[in-house]
């Protein structure tokens, strides 16, 4: 088992090759789910058996521009879709770079930003469409919502995963 100074020279990919292909893997697996779930489907409104609405995660987005919410537009943007790639591309760097003593700043950012991540925001924003609709409206759910989750579960299997082998190997402390 490496000591933290050595581990503090040396990558992630040196050190635990079978760890870091489980993470590109794990990571390219969650890219691919959160882009198709951007264009998929998430759920129908449906309102007198006559009117239905389909609505993705950028149709919704387009939407509320516009409406003109474009506050509501920008804080949906930033947590549902450029955090959860930010903190993607900031997980695969740490696992594939030579980052040295900047992985232990880069996980602590992730850390504290992890607590705004995608899944609470998005969920506000599902309950903030539905209640725009009054009680005559039926919503069904459809594999978008699916494939949004599994990405979302992905990026935080990568964040624990990574968080425990600093913990564990860099003496990481949130």
């Amino acid at each position: 088992m490496p000591d933290n100074q050595s581990m503090s020279m040396t990558n992630f990919a040196v050190t635990y090759p079978w760890i870091r292909t489980l993470i590109n893997i794990a990571g390219l697996m969650t890219l691919a789910l959160f882009i198709t779930s951007l264009f998929s489907p998430l759920f129908t409104l449906e309102k007198f058996y006559f009117f239905s609405n389909t609505v993705s995660v950028l149709s919704a987005l387009i939407s509320l521009l516009n409406e003109g919410h474009i506050f509501l537009f920008f804080i949906i943007f930033i947590f549902s879709i450029a955090f959860p790639l930010f903190k993607l591309i900031v997980m695969l760097y740490i696992w594939n770079s030579e980052a040295g003593a900047i992985i232990q700043k880069l996980l602590t950012l992730i850390h504290h930003l992890g607590k705004w991540s995608m899944l609470d925001v998005f969920v506000v924003a599902l309950l903030v469409v539905s209640i725009k609709f009054d009680q005559m409206a039926e919503m069904k759910i459809h594999y978008g919502l699916y494939l949004f989750l599994g990405a979302v579960l992905l990026s935080m299997l990568i964040s624990a995963v990574s968080t425990r082998f600093l913990e564990k190997h860099h003496a990481f402390q949130p």
